[in-house]
């Protein structure tokens, strides 16, 4: 006797449910490493005022050392002194020289002046920032706390 054989067909039933565990241990892990791995910079705030802003305390005006950035010189004048002109120089000895003079004569205002903290610094529109930043750390150094900016129309 033959036997008709009746051919089933075999289903293989897959489970409807989405398995997220996995990719949540994953993005458990790597958020983790990537803030690690990350760079931060840190970011920092200068501080700035015009000199002279508030209400002098006394009844003497308050006396104010201004450096003018030129192409040609550092200028350092304050009010009833004359101006003083160090040549800048290129790169090398003479800007070295340079920033040296720069320093004393900041240096020698303090030290006529005690009380001063106050320091402006006129830079013309072409002056590069990296030089008005180092004045500005210079003036920081010998004692003139308080930098005010202006800028000027390069002639």
């Amino acid at each position: 006797m033959a036997r008709l054989g009746l051919k089933r067909k075999w289903r293989q039933k897959v489970a409807d449910d989405l398995e997220l565990l996995p990719l949540m241990n994953l993005f458990i892990v790597l958020i983790p490493m990537l803030l690690l791995s990350a760079v931060f910079m840190e970011v920092r705030v200068i501080d700035m005022h015009l000199p002279g802003d508030t209400a002098p305390t006394s009844t003497e005006e308050p006396v104010v050392v201004t450096v003018r950035i030129t192409d040609a010189a550092y200028v350092v004048q304050s009010s009833g002194t004359p101006a003083n002109a160090i040549p800048r120089g290129s790169d090398g000895p003479s800007a070295a020289v340079a920033w040296d003079q720069l320093a004393n004569a900041l240096a020698e205002f303090v030290a006529a002046h005690p009380g001063a903290h106050d320091v402006r610094i006129v830079a013309e529109a072409t002056t590069r920032y990296e030089v008005i930043i180092s004045v500005m750390d210079l003036a920081r150094a010998v004692g003139l706390s308080q930098a005010g900016l202006q800028g000027e129309e390069a002639s």
